[in-house]
C-alpha cells in the first residue's frame, strides 16, 4: 500500500496542476504584446520628446539668427545715418571747384604772355640795333625805355589786370593743384567702404539721385573703381551734383523724420486725420457736382419767366 500511494501521489498532483493547453499558451502572448505596445509607446514618446528638443533648438536658432541680423540692422543704420551726416561738412566749394581756371582764362593768359613776349623782344631788337648804330639814337633810347617797363610789369607782377607770362604759370599751377586736392578728397571721402553708394538709398527723398549717370558713378563706387574713371571735368562735375541731390535728400529725411514727430506728438491718429481728409474732399466733390452751372441757372431762369412772364415785367 505505501508503495501504491508513494506511485499515485505524483499522478494525483500532476492531475490537479495541470492547466488547460490554451490558456498556457496565451499567456506569453499576451505578455509579449504588452511589452510590444510598451516598447513601441516608449520608442514614440521618446521620439516625440527629440521632436520637441529638434524644434526648440530651431526655434532657439531662429530667434538668435533674428536678433543678430536685427543687430546688424540698426549697425549698418546708425552708420548709414552718420554717412548721412557727414552731408553737411562736405567741401562743396572743392568739389565744385569754383577756383578752377577756366580754358578762356587759360587762352587770354597765354595770348597775352606771347603778345608781351613780342613786345618786348621788338624793343630789345630796336635798343641793340641803336647801340650798333643801325637805327637812332632816339628810336633805340624809346625802345630801351619800353623794355625796362615790360620787364618791370613783368618781374614786380603789376600787371594783375593784364594777364602776362606769371599769370598762365599760376593758372597752370594752380589748375593741377585743383585737380590733386580734389582726387585726394574724394579718395579720402570715398575711403574703404564706398562713400558714394553707401548713401545712394537717399533717392527714396530725393528721385533726381536716380539718374542714369549717378547710377553709373555709385555703381563704380560700390566695385571701387570710382577714382579710376573721374577723368574729366564732366565726371567731377557729376560728382559734386550728386552729392548737393543727396544733401537735398537728406535734408527732406529729416524734415520728414520731424513731422513725423510731430504727428506723434498730438492726440488723434494719423490714420483716421488722412481718412477724414478724404471724406472732406468727398464731400467738396460732392457738393461742386451739385451746384447748378450758369447754363442751367440761365435754363431755370427762363422755365420760370415762360411760367409767369410778368415775374420779369419791368414795373410801370
Amino acid at each position: 500500500m505505501h508503495s501504491d500511494f508513494a506511485v499515485n501521489m505524483p499522478d494525483d498532483n500532476y492531475g490537479q496542476n495541470a492547466t488547460p493547453k490554451g490558456a498556457a499558451s496565451k499567456k506569453p502572448d499576451t505578455w509579449a504584446a504588452d511589452q510590444k505596445v510598451d516598447i513601441a509607446e516608449a520608442l514614440e514618446s521618446r521620439v516625440a520628446r527629440e521632436k520637441e528638443r529638434l524644434a526648440w533648438e530651431e526655434e532657439e536658432r531662429q530667434k538668435k539668427i533674428k536678433e543678430r541680423d536685427d543687430a546688424e540692422k540698426l549697425r549698418q543704420d546708425a552708420e548709414r545715418r552718420a554717412l548721412y551726416a557727414e552731408l553737411e561738412s562736405l567741401d562743396f566749394n572743392l568739389l565744385a571747384l569754383l577756383d578752377f581756371p577756366t580754358d578762356h582764362e587759360l587762352y587770354t593768359a597765354k595770348r597775352a604772355r606771347t603778345l608781351w613776349f613780342i613786345a618786348l623782344g621788338s624793343a630789345l631788337f630796336l635798343f641793340l640795333a641803336s647801340l650798333l648804330s643801325l637805327t637812332s639814337s632816339w628810336v633805340g633810347g624809346i625802345a630801351g625805355g619800353i623794355a625796362f617797363v615790360l620787364w618791370l610789369t613783368h618781374g614786380a607782377g603789376m600787371m594783375s589786370h593784364f594777364p602776362s607770362l606769371n599769370r598762365y604759370a599760376s593758372l597752370v599751377i594752380l589748375r593741377k593743384r585743383l585737380k590733386r586736392d580734389l582726387i585726394e578728397y574724394i579718395r579720402n571721402l570715398e575711403g574703404r567702404i564706398g562713400f558714394m553708394h553707401r548713401i545712394y538709398p537717399l533717392v527714396q527723398y530725393n528721385s533726381r539721385l536716380g539718374a542714369r549717370k549717378f547710377k553709373r558713378l555709385a555703381l563704380m563706387s560700390k566695385e571701387h573703381t570710382l577714382l579710376a574713371n573721374l577723368k574729366t571735368l564732366q565726371d567731377t562735375r557729376a560728382y559734386h551734383e550728386f552729392m548737393v541731390e543727396a544733401l537735398r535728400g537728406y535734408q527732406e529725411l529729416l524734415q520728414q523724420e520731424k513731422e513725423d514727430k510731430f504727428v506723434e506728438s498730438m492726440d488723434f491718429d494719423p490714420d483716421l486725420l488722412e481718412v477724414n481728409a478724404q471724406q472732406e474732399d468727398t464731400t467738396d466733390q460732392q457738393e461742386d457736382k451739385n451746384k447748378p452751372t450758369d447754363e442751367e441757372k440761365k435754363t431755370d431762369s427762363s422755365s420760370i419767366a415762360d411760367q409767369d412772364p410778368t415775374l420779369f415785367a419791368p414795373k410801370e
